[in-house]
């Protein structure tokens, strides 16, 4: 009961604009995390619902595994990450190895997918790396550069 009445307030919230204001959530994916699954599991990034999530790929540690993980967009659906991110790869000229090996973020809102990240112009202290910023399938994509040195939220 208890779960429906939270349900029940989060629609009243995204009805009435409040999402723009909610803080989003924040997931980090590692190597590690991924050879810590067992057979046969794979990670989601689920990336089609209402709420602002942002996951961020981190392979500077250990190259990432795109074959154990799936994503699901608002215009693709379900797919592996691997799939999704040919798409990615080819409209940018980039290789697996760098994505594989690098850190980048996958979020639902450009706002949430751009938290901490400095923007040009922008005074004050920095926290990270300016990144590129790319929409495709409904997804915001954030590449950092390969020297990044921006730490999570």
């Amino acid at each position: 009961m208890a779960l429906s009445l939270v349900a029940a307030r989060c629609d009243d919230v995204f009805s009435s604009g409040g999402v723009a204001t909610a803080t989003p959530l924040f997931t980090s994916i590692t190597a590690g995390d991924l050879q810590a699954l067992e057979r046969g599991e794979s990670v989601l990034v689920a990336l089609d619902g209402d709420y602002p999530v942002v996951f961020e790929l981190d392979g500077r540690r250990g190259a990432l595994d795109f074959g154990r993980i799936d994503i699901a967009t608002p215009e693709a659906g379900l797919v592996p990450l691997q799939v999704w991110l040919e798409a990615l790869v080819s409209a940018r000229g980039l290789g697996f190895a760098e994505l594989s090996g690098g850190r980048f973020r996958l979020a639902n809102d450009r706002a949430a997918a751009s938290l901490g990240i400095a923007v040009s112009g922008q005074s004050g202290p920095q926290r990270c790396d300016a990144g590129q910023i790319i929409d495709i399938d409904g997804v915001v994509a954030v590449l950092f550069p390969a020297d990044a040195s921006c730490r999570a939220f």
